[in-house]
């Protein structure tokens, strides 16, 4: 499951970006905003603050749904609920 959220500094509290990865995981540079990589920097390393270089957490973290994944489920339920009515008959 990915998660979305804020990666803010123990230490100042600023707001390093907006960052998304799976549940769980590290927070590296890979998952934050295009925008706010500092340049040249690998794709691995940690995410730091950008104003005091201390730690940061993911805060408000919550899951990232997609429209696409809704519609896959809900075509599945429906082919679920076709499959048991079609079942229902037969008995």
């Amino acid at each position: 499951m990915l998660v979305k959220g804020d990666a803010k500094c123990l230490h100042c509290g600023f707001v390093t970006g907006s960052w998304v990865g799976p549940k769980g995981a590290a927070i590296t540079l890979q998952g934050l905003d295009p925008a706010r990589r500092p340049a040249g920097a690998e794709l691995s390393a940690l995410v730091r603050c950008g104003r005091c270089d201390g730690p940061v957490f993911l805060e408000d973290a919550d899951p990232v749904v997609s429209s696409h994944r809704l519609r896959r489920i809900q075509r599945l339920r429906e082919q679920i609920a076709a499959f048991d009515a079609r079942s229902a008959r037969a008995a």
